[in-house]
């Protein structure tokens, strides 16, 4: 059969379609191999301790921030981590991932002796006294008057509430307790409800922000809280006055109350590992820049801090007793003990 010119000029065309025999088709060009490039240098692992410090407007939250920012770039760089303190504090640095030191108190360390802490925690140094600031409504006259009535003694677990609770129930005053902030609780009693709360407990070092703010118009105002022996050995009497507060206490005005002290502690680390030895090289940095904490723009409790002051029945880190140790060997010409003095948290 003949093909029709149609057929024949399809079948030319989809032989110039079809594609061209592999040797036909022109090699496409090879892309040249890129230059290897140099691999940059491992960046070091930035050297870290984490702290556990206290509730907001607290002394310790203050202290955690110098030692973040007080420091230099001598020893591995502090991270502060908000806490309400007491024995949680404890629990974090025994138990939770990444945290190595905490700011505890006396108080906290007293209750803690109970369930053996000391194996497992040791203090590189014992710092400045905390007292107890006990802020009443105006128609609270006396620590008696709080009987019956329903008193904030700050976060569940915190410092402040142990050592209120001892001070009250050493001297016999039933109470309500509520466990509320201490700007809410300040908020509640300028509100003058008879029946809500009539005082708040805070320990915290003086001179303390949170009451920087508070004159006596808002119808606040300090109790006194008397030392005794009887309230246990860690208690110091202590005092609150004009000067740490001028809205708040009068010229001739003096507010007794009882102190403890605060302590930095870690985790006690084996030697061998690479937390000890940040720790270590952390302890070396505080002792050595020490006075830098107590330069004016800081904390005045710096001023207070003895770092030869010892813990009776805790063991000393060791880098940091021997710190102590170097320095009581310099003579006393190079200036050596200027970094452990300080008005003495006892």
């Amino acid at each position: 059969m003949t093909a029709s010119p149609a057929t024949a000029q399809s079948f030319l065309d989809a032989l110039n379609r079809s594609p061209q025999p592999a040797a036909a088709r022109p090699a496409a060009a090879r892309p040249q191999a890129a230059k290897a490039r140099p691999r940059p240098a491992p960046t070091p692992s930035v050297r870290t301790v984490t702290l556990v410090a206290g509730e907001p407007g607290s002394t310790a939250l203050d202290t955690a921030y110098d030692l973040t920012t007080g420091l230099g770039t001598e020893g591995p760089r502090v991270q502060a981590v908000l806490g309400p303190g007491g024995e949680r504090a404890i629990t974090d640095v025994l138990r939770t991932r990444g945290i190595d030191m905490g700011i505890l108190t006396t108080a906290d360390l007293k209750r803690a002796e109970a369930e053996d802490v000391g194996r497992q925690v040791v203090y590189i140094a014992k710092l400045h006294n905390v007292e107890l600031h006990a802020l009443a409504r105006r128609d609270i006259a006396h620590l008696t008057d709080l009987d019956g009535k329903m008193v904030n003694l700050g976060e569940a677990g915190s410092s402040t509430q142990e050592v209120a609770r001892r001070v009250l129930q050493h001297l016999g005053i039933r109470y309500t307790e509520a466990n509320l902030g201490q700007a809410e609780a300040a908020a509640r009693m300028r509100g003058g409800e008879p029946e809500g709360v009539a005082a708040s407990f805070f320990l915290t070092g003086k001179p303390a922000a949170l009451y920087a703010g508070l004159p006596q118009a808002d119808g606040l105002h300090f109790l006194s809280v008397p030392y005794e022996p009887g309230l246990g050995d860690i208690f110091y009497p202590a005092s609150l006055a004009k000067a740490d507060y001028p809205g708040l206490i009068g010229p001739e005005e003096g507010i007794d109350t009882v102190a403890v002290s605060s302590v930095l502690v870690a985790f006690d680390w084996p030697e061998r590992t690479d937390r000890y030895r940040q720790l270590a090289a952390f302890t070396a940095a505080l002792f050595a820049g020490f006075d830098r904490l107590r330069a004016p723009g800081r904390h005045p409790k710096w001023r207070e801090v003895n770092l030869a002051a010892t813990l009776p029945e805790w063991r000393r880190f060791k880098p940091a007793q021997q710190a102590l140790d170097g320095r009581a060997r310099q003579p006393a010409a190079s200036g050596g003990g200027t970094a452990m003095a300080g008005g003495g948290a006892r």
